[in-house]
């Protein structure tokens, strides 16, 4: 199976990356979302490097990942249930995976910065 390629940029700097053919539009997406959350800590901490900035921004989407677990688990009209089906078994399984991919990619992304 042939590689797809693809270069995000993240605050400013670029990282080219491997992916699976078609994926490329929904990484750039992931990529923006990133690069905005970067911006907003950067903008507001000049001296911060990289890898500090990438466990920052980690912790910022973990943390509303975590949320809407927990209004979800907690409450199903808190999550506005009533207009979308429930999720299935199969859903949660497909939203777990899909959380551990993007870590998996953070990671490598992170083990791939050098610190200052």
């Amino acid at each position: 199976m042939a590689e797809g390629r693809v270069t995000i940029t993240i605050n400013g700097n670029n990282y080219p990356l491997a992916c699976n053919p078609g994926e490329e539009d929904h990484i750039k997406s992931l990529a923006a979302r990133l690069d905005e959350t970067s911006r907003q800590i950067a903008d507001g901490n000049s001296s911060i490097n990289e890898s500090r900035l990438l466990v920052m921004v980690g912790l910022i989407l973990a943390d509303r990942v975590n949320e809407l677990e927990n209004k979800t688990a907690a409450s199903p009209e808190a999550a506005g249930s009533e207009q979308v089906p429930a999720a299935t078994e199969t859903d949660h399984d497909q939203i777990i995976a899909s959380i551990e991919n993007v870590t998996a990619r953070i990671e490598r992304l992170a083990s791939q910065i050098k610190p200052h």
